[in-house]
């Protein structure tokens, strides 16, 4: 009689050990670079949002004498506070909470960029170097700034670093932006908070590996990190070496 001996079925607990390992270093290895790419879309995703809103605020500046929006004005009609975003309203599509005017790596859907505070009102003419200043970027998002319908977290319409009531000590060295005296050079103070909350209203806020993404005057667009920006590059007056 021809007798049969079946092969041994299942793994032993070495074997599954080993595969675990195996699994658990590819994941280690593996989920890092896939939140990297997943990151790399969202900040592209911003670059295209700024990019929009820019060509937005260029063709507001065409249609009023080449001067851009104030960043916050008084509407005479309901006493309420304007802000640059509702006048450029008309020229940006899909503006609202979790459109153009967000980024999709910021905590709240609300409008996540603020406009450079010097450039409030002016003529595109009064500046010198239109591809070295910026025109708007990612400020940080502050519950106190909830505006309706949303009621959502939102970033500052405008940045203060081209403040002279404020952005005078934000630098280091610290300059007299009101006479334009100082270093054009000097660099943003890193102790700054770097946050979405209440106290870091006014400041830029890196999203993206330790950067941004930011607007120029002359409509191109790129990625900057906090460290590399200059007091040159956000008031015009320390562009001309004044």
């Amino acid at each position: 009689m021809q007798r049969y001996r079946h092969g041994r079925s299942g793994f032993t607990l070495i074997e599954l050990l080993v595969v675990i390992a195996i699994i658990a270093i590819l994941a280690a290895i593996l989920f890092p670079v896939f939140a990297q790419a997943r990151e790399k879309a969202r900040s592209s995703t911003c670059l295209s949002n700024q990019k929009q809103i820019a060509l937005a605020l260029s063709m507001y500046a065409q249609d009023f004498d080449e001067t851009l929006p104030f960043t916050v004005a008084l509407d005479p009609t309901t006493n309420e506070d304007i802000w640059w975003e509702d006048l450029a309203a008309p020229y940006i599509k899909s503006g609202g909470v979790g459109g153009i005017m967000t980024c999709p790596s910021a905590p709240s859907r609300g409008h996540a960029f603020s406009l450079n505070f010097v450039l409030a009102g002016r003529s595109l003419a009064a500046v010198p170097a239109p591809a070295g200043l910026v025109l708007l970027g990612e400020g940080a998002q502050a519950p106190q700034l909830a505006r309706k319908p949303d009621n959502l977290p939102r970033s500052c319409p405008f940045f203060n670093y081209s403040n002279p009531g404020i952005g005078n000590k934000l630098w280091l060295p610290a300059a007299d932006l009101r006479s334009a005296k100082g270093d054009p050079n000097a660099v943003i103070d890193p102790s700054l908070p770097d946050e979405d909350t209440n106290k870091a209203i006014g400041l830029l806020r890196s999203r993206h590996q330790e950067g941004g993404n930011f607007a120029y005057v002359d409509g191109h667009t790129k990625y900057v990190r906090k460290s590399a920006f200059k007091l040159k590059d956000w008031s015009p007056e320390f562009q001309t070496g004044q």
